[in-house]
């Protein structure tokens, strides 16, 4: 079993960031007589940034763990998916700059009920996508185009073959190695 954690650097800034919104728009909104329109404009930044600030707390609160029977997220809203029962694997990108450099990843998660997100601060992000794209493949999940080309981006390759698998192969249309020959021959 493998335990992961969201970066503490990426968590305390993020937490910088939430309370200075937040103070520049409460601070404002309380202490300086406004129109109406404007607070609603203030006190609405800060709700924003209220819920900044939870979703941090909630990511500095989580641990993800992952092993071969499946992924947990544990922590104030605790979830678990088993690998066996994955039928969505969605990974996107989100650039901060126009020439695509800088930005994160998120991979979204959807089995047995449950949803587990997990951004690329995360430490072991890789191995965690990696897992996922494995149960993936071996559950035949179709997947997007976009969420191939971000596999393919950290090199990895997973999901249902395009069309139909030819007799002989294995699931992800590799050829099966001696495991999967057992009872073919």
């Amino acid at each position: 079993m493998t335990t992961h954690r969201y970066e503490r650097g990426a968590i305390v800034w993020d937490f910088i960031r939430g309370g200075f919104g937040l103070l520049l728009t409460v601070g404002p909104a309380l202490l300086m007589p406004m129109v109406a329109w404007l607070a609603v404009v203030f006190w609405g930044f800060a709700v924003l940034f209220a819920v900044y600030l939870f979703r941090t707390w909630l990511r500095s609160a989580t641990v993800v763990e992952v092993d071969d029977t499946g992924i947990r997220s544990a922590g104030p809203l605790g979830r678990a998916i088993r690998w066996d029962a994955l039928d969505t694997l969605d990974l996107r990108y989100f650039a901060t700059r126009r020439d695509k450099e800088g930005g994160w990843m998120q991979v979204k998660l959807r089995g047995d009920g449950a949803a587990i997100a997990a951004e690329s601060t995360l430490d072991g992000f890789e191995t965690l996508v990696s897992r996922a794209a494995e149960a993936a493949t071996r559950n035949r999940l179709a997947l997007s185009d976009v969420t191939r080309e971000n596999l393919k981006a950290l090199g990895l390759v997973a999901g249902a073959p395009d069309g139909p698998v030819p007799e002989g192969m294995a699931p992800g249309g590799t050829a099966p190695n001696d495991e999967d020959r057992v009872g073919m021959r």
